[in-house]
Parts: structure tokens; sequence; C-alpha cells
């Protein structure tokens, strides 16, 4: 099964969905990308799945962890837990 992962896109695509995620596509750009996206399932759901990668990237920088996090952490690591 093949899948939009095992996909390589052409750098202008790539560019597009960059643009596309982070909405800085004017708005012909944006209608124009959306109708393609409209007919290329694999395409859309990389440009999804980038999107809510995005989304929840964004959110996880808003998680600020204790303190001493690292130090537990790099504890924990040379303890081979």
């Amino acid at each position: 099964m093949n899948n939009y992962l095992d996909n390589e896109y052409h750098p202008v695509i790539e560019d597009y969905i960059l643009n596309y995620v982070d909405e800085s596509l004017d708005s012909v750009e944006k209608v124009t990308f959306e109708e393609v996206l409209v007919h290329d399932d694999e395409l859309r759901e990389l440009t999804f799945a980038a999107k809510e990668g995005k989304k929840l990237m964004d959110e996880f920088r808003e998680i600020k962890a204790k303190e001493d996090f690292i130090e537990r952490l790099m504890a924990s690591i040379s303890e081979g837990k």
C-alpha cells in the first residue's frame, strides 16, 4: 500500500505545503492550492497531517517542564532507566 509518506514532492510543492500550513499564501494561491488538494488525495493527506503536526508542536511549546527536569532526565538516562 502506497501512502503520502512514500512519495517525494517537488520543492515547489513542498513550499506550497509549508506556506499553506503557515497561512502565508495570498488568497489566489490559497484557493488554487486548495483546488489541487481536492483532486490529490495523497497531497491532501500530507498537507493536513503537516497542519495538524504544526498545531501539536505549537501546543507543546506552551508546556513548561519543572525547573529541574533536564537534570532528572539526564540522571535517569545515565542510570539506564
